[in-house]
């Protein structure tokens, strides 16, 4: 028994997209890619296993709505993209030459029609950005970042001055891998996409992530992001580094997810545990590490691992609620813990017991406190540190703008609302705002104010204007607003 409250499982994982965002998974003609789990490493009491499975709130509800979702992977057999001790890709780390793109034009993302594709697949691909000429188009190139011709983007044209088409061609050798595709100019890197899209051969592994964890923190749901028919799956695989650690619940989404639980049973010692996969008779993937057993750090099995804000972007003088994640956890702990803000005093943390594997803890921000981003630090009654995380949330000023949402959607020769969203939007403040675009067939008129989060004005599409992503540029005073949400809106084709 002794054993069993002193030492507990510590899942370590990544995030893999997106982000804010985000990006979330896409809808998978492939299926939708599974890479959305923990976005902190999960610990949990007594051996436990995966992140928390209630996650916070999502943030503030601006931007998706008519932005294109951004996403991507990696590629390449011989140089795959390294993948992190969490399951998640790590960009490569190349020198951009930014001064090579032209005076007025900007490149902000990439996106694809697929998260996830086989061999022999072809796909669109987008660039979004400002300024787009067809000279500009014709300038650049794109490349995968992979060593050889198994995946090419081909057919590149300009949409609008937002928006560059291609088609991504994913050739019958392509690896199994996440691919990070590149703008070149002159034959040199200038922009890079900062998530991947993954390829994943028949047979073949791509990566194994935790995506959620029971309560007790002895067990956890765990994803693998595979390629296989019903033939191959029957041939599909878990066991663990050893014995002790449990395999069970087995579930195909087939082709692309292979889900299962992995639990501890008791007796196991402390140490670094993986996973191997086989499919038949092939070892097709091996994760060594991804389990680590370690001792409690609050209570008798509780271990703090992790914090996720609520809403990332907040006023002075808002209540802000963080989310504090880990395994173990016990409502008597919450009288163990304290926690502070660095950066600025804003008084110790109220905090209040939710599950075995989550808190929450709640702040007031003093209205004196100055815009900026700030982290949190918790730490023991007795002043022992637990865990401290930067960039936790970030108090904004006031006129601040989160993004941009057209609603309903809009098509060429159609009128449609345009939403802007932010926080304390003041009226004068609203009479000097600029909406521009690089499109002359968009026009936007009538802003004004709702309350003091909200803003709204008629927007009108030509009939002449072609389908497609087109970027909002808003600013005040002369000075360039980019809001934390994005600004770029989508023109549906008819």
């Amino acid at each position: 028994m002794e054993r069993k409250r002193t030492h507990l499982l510590v899942l370590i994982l990544l995030l893999f997209l997106v982000l804010l965002a985000i990006w979330r998974l896409h809808k998978m003609s492939a299926p939708a890619l599974p890479i959305a789990p923990l976005t902190v490493p999960v610990t949990s009491t007594a051996s436990v296993v995966a992140p928390p499975s209630e996650r916070p709130p999502a943030p503030p509800p601006v931007p998706h709505s008519t932005t294109p979702k951004k996403s991507q992977k990696l590629s390449s057999k011989a140089t795959p993209t390294p993948v992190g001790s969490t399951g998640q890709p790590t960009p490569p780390e190349i020198e951009l030459h930014k001064e090579l793109i032209p005076k007025n034009i900007e490149i902000i993302r990439c996106y694809y029609a697929q998260e996830i594709a086989p061999p022999s697949t072809t796909f669109g691909f987008d660039i979004n950005g400002s300024g787009f000429t067809s000279e500009f188009q014709k300038m650049i190139t794109v490349e995968s970042g992979l060593p050889g011709s198994s995946i090419q983007i081909k057919n590149l044209k300009l949409i609008t001055a937002n928006q560059i088409h291609g088609d991504m061609v994913v050739g019958p050798d392509a690896p199994t891998t996440f691919v990070y595709p590149r703008v070149l100019i002159q034959g040199l890197p200038v922009f890079s996409a900062p998530d991947p899209f993954a390829v994943v051969r028949k047979g073949e592994v791509l990566t194994i992530i935790f995506v959620s964890m029971e309560e007790s923190g002895r067990a956890g749901r765990f994803r693998v992001i595979t390629n296989l028919d019903d033939d191959l799956f029957k041939q599909f695989q878990v066991a663990p580094s050893t014995p002790g650690l449990e395999i069970s619940d087995i579930q195909p989404h087939l082709p692309y997810v292979v889900e299962g639980t992995l639990r501890i049973g008791p007796g196991v010692p402390p140490g670094g545990y993986g996973l191997v996969i086989k499919i038949g008779s092939k070892e097709a993937y091996r994760r060594d590490g991804m389990v680590r057993i370690v001792r409690p750090n609050i209570g008798q099995s509780g271990f703090i691992q992790g914090i996720e804000a609520e809403e990332k972007y907040h006023r002075p003088g808002d209540t802000i609620q963080l989310y504090v994640q880990g395994t173990g956890l016990g409502a008597q702990d919450i009288n163990s813990l304290d926690a502070h803000v660095d950066g600025f005093d804003m008084g110790k943390g109220s905090f209040t017991y939710i599950s075995g594997i989550q808190m929450r803890v709640s702040f007031n921000a003093p209205a004196t406190a100055p815009p900026g981003t700030y982290g949190l630090s918790i730490v023991r009654t007795d002043g022992q540190a637990l865990f401290q995380k930067k960039d936790v949330f970030t108090l904004v000023p006031a006129n601040w703008i989160a993004g941009v949402q057209v609603s309903p959607p809009v098509h060429p020769g159609q009128k449609g609302l345009l939403k802007i969203l932010g926080r304390d939007l003041a009226p004068p403040w609203v009479q000097h705002l600029r909406i521009d675009l690089d499109e002359p067939g968009i026009t936007v008129t009538g802003l004004h104010s709702v309350d003091q989060s909200t803003l709204t004005a008629d927007i009108a599409v030509s009939s002449s204007v072609a389908p497609g992503d087109y970027w909002l540029h808003l600013s005040s005073d002369g000075r360039k607003i980019e809001p934390a949400y994005g600004s770029i809106i989508k023109v549906e084709g008819n």
